[in-house]
């Protein structure tokens, strides 16, 4: 019994030395592996959530772009009139000026009349009625306006981005059951406008606005 228990004793106490002792260095070097593998793991994880959310808020952010500039030029369009405008003090029986390369655009350019700006009892320093220009300028997509149809002398636009990354900027009108680019009645309005607009991720859009088509007086 003296014997057995010393060995069982001595078996203990090895034991207890060895557990005393720690990890061995490859134990150690092993642990290292194991915790830097499930690093980089998590951090692929974590960049690749970072960079999604990104992505995401860059295309939210121009979209919420393109359809402000939509919504911009479909009002001003639908509320087109016939308003012979004066320009720079003289009446030149002009209601609408289209072309292209007019208003130094690199692509088509447009003025007229648009109504709708609501002005009770003359409060605010504006007409009802105002002027406004659109026009493309190095890939981005212009605006000006004037609280009158009618501008003073020496009067220049001053012109605001509405749509970054324009590539192509097109404007044909309707009449009579037929579309052109070429509109040259300009004591008239169309009865319908189609905007043509190439942007440099969403590729080509076309948005078809019906305006009302009256004689200019």
């Amino acid at each position: 019994m003296r014997w057995v228990s010393d060995s069982v004793l001595g078996i203990g106490q090895n034991s207890l030395k060895k557990n005393a002792a720690g990890f061995s260095l490859i134990e150690v070097l092993l642990a290292i592996v194991i915790m830097a593998i499930i690093a980089q793991s998590s951090y692929m994880v974590m960049s690749g959530v970072i960079t999604a959310d990104q992505s995401i808020e860059e295309h939210t952010g121009r979209f919420v772009e393109l359809q402000k500039a939509m919504a911009v030029m479909e009002r001003d369009f639908t509320q087109m009139v016939p308003r012979q405008a004066r320009f720079n003090g003289m009446n030149n029986k002009t209601a609408i000026e289209i072309g292209e390369n007019m208003f130094q655009s690199e692509g088509f350019g447009i003025s007229f009349s648009t109504g709708g700006n609501l002005n009770p009892g003359a409060i605010l320093p504006r007409g009802e009625v105002a002027r406004v220009w659109y026009r493309l300028k190095e890939k981005r997509l212009q605006r000006a306006t004037y609280p009158f149809p009618d501008t003073i002398v020496g009067f220049e636009p001053e012109y605001e981005d509405i749509l970054s990354d324009v590539t192509s900027f097109k404007i044909s009108c309707y009449k009579s059951g037929m579309w052109t680019y070429d509109w040259t009645v300009k004591q008239n309005i169309p009865e319908g406008i189609r905007l043509e607009l190439e942007l440099a991720d969403y590729g080509k859009i076309d948005k078809v606005i019906y305006v009302m088509s009256v004689e200019a007086q």
